[in-house]
């Protein structure tokens, strides 16, 4: 709970779980457990999503009972749930996508959310397995701020993941599931990778006691795409 009611708030828990703070609404996205090797924080949220079934994304077990739970995936058919509709403010959508470039057929399937809020979009593109095709990235539509998994292996990788900003464009992009000193027993490479060649890279500090590294203001968003790199959760 808590924050502002004009800027959102943004805050990397680790691999793909982070905490948008969109007003007086908590949402946190694809919540690991602690085999990923981050800390598994203990947080309150208003709003749980999951964008697929597996364990490094889906564990509400450590979300309050009272907190909304929106699963991408049904559990029982993993077939896509398709929400759309408005939660404490927030509209929130998912989008149709793949965990892997055969169509699901190598780790099935895959929702992208899409959150808007006083004029911003925010899409959490969960563990995308391909570069998105003309359709997908037009039902999509303008992003602000793109949260995108860079490690490769179980997602797509660096040189896919920079096609996939070029094809979206957003004004901030946030790399995610990615190899740091937490994460020793996933085959996914580091950030590094992404970023070299990269000139608009923005590292943000850590804020002490604060669940959220960076908020953004509508209206005062980067004129050029930034990528933000996220300090490791403490």
């Amino acid at each position: 709970m808590g924050g502002t009611d004009t800027a959102l708030g943004l805050g990397w828990l680790g691999h793909s779980s982070f905490v948008l703070q969109f007003g007086e609404t908590q949402v946190v996205t694809d919540p690991f457990d602690q085999r990923v090797g981050y800390p598994v924080p203990k947080l309150h949220p208003d709003i749980v999503t999951v964008s697929h079934e597996h364990f490094d994304h889906n564990n509400i077990s450590q979300m309050p009972p009272q907190a909304q739970v929106l699963r991408g995936l049904d559990p029982h058919t993993q077939d896509w749930a398709q929400i759309g509709g408005t939660y404490g403010g927030v509209r929130i959508q998912t989008f149709p996508s793949y965990h892997d470039a055969q169509k699901g057929a190598q780790r099935g399937k895959n929702a992208i959310f899409a959150f808007s809020w006083k004029g911003l979009k925010v899409a959490h593109l969960g563990d995308l397995g391909h570069v998105l095709g003309p359709d997908e990235a037009a039902a999509l539509g303008p992003v602000d701020i793109l949260m995108i998994p860079v490690g490769g292996y179980f997602t797509i990788d660096a040189a896919a993941a920079q096609r996939v900003v070029a094809q979206l464009r957003p004004r901030i992009a946030i790399p995610m599931h990615y190899r740091t000193s937490f994460v020793t027993n996933l085959p996914i490479a580091p950030v590094d990778e992404f970023l070299r060649g990269q000139k608009n890279v923005r590292r943000l500090a850590s804020r002490p006691q604060a669940l959220t590294a960076a908020q953004v203001e509508p209206g005062q968003l980067p004129e050029q795409t930034e990528i933000w790199v996220f300090p490791d959760p403490a």
